[in-house]
């Protein structure tokens, strides 16, 4: 309620005001008038009506009707003066009650405008002045463009309109001081109606020091994009040379492999050379790939068996692989690990399960079992009799399964014969 209501309600409610002066009127009047009579009377018990009648008859009459005026005048001055000291109490009542609202506006941190729809301040507070280095009196009644040079009368009052049927507006924008320096301002902004009359609330802050902050983690994050790009093109141009060194070695290994006779030795070979291009498939991978810590197992599996087929598979050997492996990405270690244990298993296979001019069948089965990665790698061969054997041998390749297997993947591993020979290996998901 505004003071002009309160004064409404305390002094002139209920016509008090009219019936004041009715009744005091009413009052003199009567007194007068008695009075009035009671002379008259007196006078004329002693007088000639013929002689002094009228003359004295108006000398009373104006003193009765002046004495009327001055009891009624004197009256209203005392009224209007009981309505003055209300409306001077109300007053400083009202502003009172306005005091702590004030002090929060004039002391808070944002700076604080208040606009007419067509974009004029009807309102600022201290931090807007001293944000933008004018003084209330400057701003007050003025259009938005003074401090803001981004906006015209059209384009202000546009925006207005816009804020006042928004319910979170907000924008970053700039504003010009006084003495031309421009300060970056974030800006919210509501509507509001007041006194019958549609309002626009704005509240800025000033940015700088944050877009500063910004740009400064930018340039920072930028320089350590660039670094990291820099690594990456360095870790790149490794795995491509640890590629290309393996593959000397993978060509000298086949070099001497054709000047060898005994067929044992070029076995031997052979079977280094396939292990060699196992690991360095790793590193084509890597290089080759978006990622420089992790490989897609499925992919690296299908070439890898490729590789093996080309290798050791003849033309007259049919050969089906059954490939289901879960989407699984490993560290460059793991895959090392898993390709070189694989690589052993599906070599054995290819020597000694499968025959040329018979279907032949390899399954790779790679499954996720919550906390474990399950390995199931078989043929359609005839198997082994004694499959303790494969715990004992002396064979490098079961010696590198086992050591691999048990010593680097912390897992387990288990034959058995299932219409061919069967592996199965279960290894922990979590990398030591």
């Amino acid at each position: 309620m505004n003071l002009k209501n309160e004064i409404k309600n305390n002094i002139l409610d209920k016509n008090r005001l009219a019936k004041s002066f009715s009744l005091t009127y009413i009052i003199i009047g009567l007194l007068g008038v008695v009075f009035l009579d009671k002379l008259i009377s007196i006078f004329f018990e002693h007088n000639d009506l013929t002689h002094q009648g009228p003359l004295t008859f108006a000398i009373l009459f104006i003193i009765s009707t002046g004495s009327i005026l001055y009891l009624m005048i004197n009256h209203m001055q005392k009224v209007i003066q009981n309505i003055d000291k209300a409306y001077k109490e109300l007053q400083n009542k009202d502003k009172e009650r306005l005091i702590p609202y004030e002090f929060a506006l004039d002391n808070s941190v944002d700076a604080i405008y208040w606009f007419t729809l067509d974009a004029k301040f009807v309102y600022v507070n201290d931090a807007a002045c001293n944000m933008l280095g004018y003084k209330k009196e400057e701003l007050l009644g003025k259009p938005l463009e003074i401090m803001d040079p981004n906006f015209t009368r059209e384009t202000a009052a546009q925006t207005m309109q816009k804020i006042s049927s928004s319910k979170n507006w907000s924008l970053e924008t700039t504003q010009k001081k006084k003495d031309g320096t421009i300060v970056n301002i974030e800006v919210t902004g509501h509507g509001f109606r007041h006194a019958g009359k549609d309002y626009i609330c704005a509240f800025g802050r000033d940015i700088t020091p944050r877009l500063e902050y910004r740009n400064k983690i930018t340039n920072m994050n930028q320089e350590l994009q660039k670094s990291v790009d820099e690594k990456e093109i360095l870790l790149k141009e490794i795995h491509h040379r640890v590629k290309n060194n393996m593959e000397i070695i993978s060509s000298l290994l086949t070099m001497q492999y054709r000047r060898v006779q005994d067929n044992e030795v070029k076995d031997i070979l052979k079977q280094s050379r396939s292990r060699i291009n196992t690991m360095a498939l790793v590193h084509e991978f890597l290089y080759l790939g978006e990622n420089l810590a992790y490989i897609n197992l499925e992919d690296y599996i299908e070439r890898l068996i490729d590789d093996i087929k080309e290798l050791y598979i003849s033309n007259n050997t049919y050969l089906k692989v059954d490939l289901s492996i879960d989407q699984l990405v490993f560290s460059t270690n793991r895959c090392i690990q898993v390709g070189m244990v694989l690589h052993e298993l599906c070599v054995n296979a290819l020597k000694y399960a499968f025959k040329e001019n018979r279907d032949n069948l390899l399954y790779i089965h790679i499954k996720k079992l919550e906390k474990d990665i399950h390995i199931k790698i078989g043929d359609n061969g005839k198997g082994l009799e004694n499959i303790d054997s494969l715990y004992k041998t002396d064979s490098i390749g079961m010696q590198l399964i086992h050591s691999i297997v048990e010593d680097q993947l912390n897992g387990t591993i288990n034959f058995r014969n299932n219409e061919g020979l069967e592996c199965n290996i279960i290894f922990p998901q979590r990398e030591d």
